[in-house]
């Protein structure tokens, strides 16, 4: 769920990808450099890698389409306080909660960088971020994404979905539920941390994906910059120490990798 308000952090200054290569325009900030497969050469690759042309183009059609659709209220368990944009309190539109293409491209390169073929998400929103990780799921032998969007727009998000792959699917209820979806031996590749941006709720997520998540694998936590609440449980999660390689890009997405 992108947040269309965002507040500033003091951090570690960052370290800028070199000028002129395709990451450029993100900034990471890295904090943990202790794993056996990532660097930052890699880190920067990835991010400057790119998405298929056809792709993007189905992502922006349903990003368009999706504006002419009437503005849906939040769920109770957001407080009505999560959003206020012109249409009111507790009123959000495709563009609140839609990721932008710049962002989106983000997660498909991670994804795709461990051949994520199993992806769990928290907070569907609308459907675009997981279109962009559908796509990646796709194109992982026999992938698939598993989302999870507690208010009544989850069917938005599963058309916009099937568009990219009707495999994946968007279920209508609490992420903590996840683990009745998924068979007893199942191994997370990776999973989009975006639903309410509290710390408690935060690490409530982050706590049920840990025995799940494969040996070697990525957690990504989305709008650090909205509040220091979910600054706060970034950083308790990078305490746990079950991550070998952890960066901020651009003060928003937190990035955690294991292996």
């Amino acid at each position: 769920m992108d947040q269309s308000h965002k507040e500033g952090e003091p951090a570690p200054t960052p370290v800028a990808a070199p000028a002129g290569a395709g990451e450029s325009r993100f900034a990471v900030t890295y904090l943990r450099e202790n794993s056996p497969t990532w660097d930052r050469a890699r880190f920067r690759a990835v991010l400057g890698g790119e998405i298929e042309p056809e792709t993007q183009a189905e992502i922006g059609r349903r990003r368009t389409a999706l504006r002419n659709y009437a503005p849906s209220p939040l769920h109770r368990s957001y407080g009505g306080k999560s959003h206020a944009g012109r249409e009111g309190p507790g009123l959000v539109t495709s563009d609140i909660l839609a990721i932008s293409p710049a962002y989106g491209a983000v997660l498909y390169n991670l994804a795709r960088s461990i051949e994520a073929g199993l992806i769990l998400e928290a907070g569907a929103g609308f459907g675009i971020s997981s279109m962009y990780l559908a796509a990646a799921a796709r194109r992982a032998e026999g992938g698939t994404l598993l989302s999870f969007e507690i208010s009544d727009y989850a069917a938005i998000a599963q058309a916009s979905v099937n568009l990219i792959d009707p495999g994946s699917r968007v279920v209508q209820g609490d992420f903590a539920c996840f683990p009745s979806y998924l068979a007893g031996a199942a191994e997370v590749d990776l999973a989009f941390i975006d639903a309410v941006h509290e710390k408690d709720a935060m690490l409530r997520s982050f706590r049920s994906l840990i025995g799940w998540m494969a040996r070697r694998s990525m957690i990504i936590v989305d709008d650090l910059s909205y509040s220091e609440s979910s600054r706060e449980a970034f950083r308790c999660m990078m305490r746990m120490e079950h991550h070998d390689f952890v960066c901020i890009v651009n003060r928003r997405f937190g990035v955690l990798i294991k292996g």
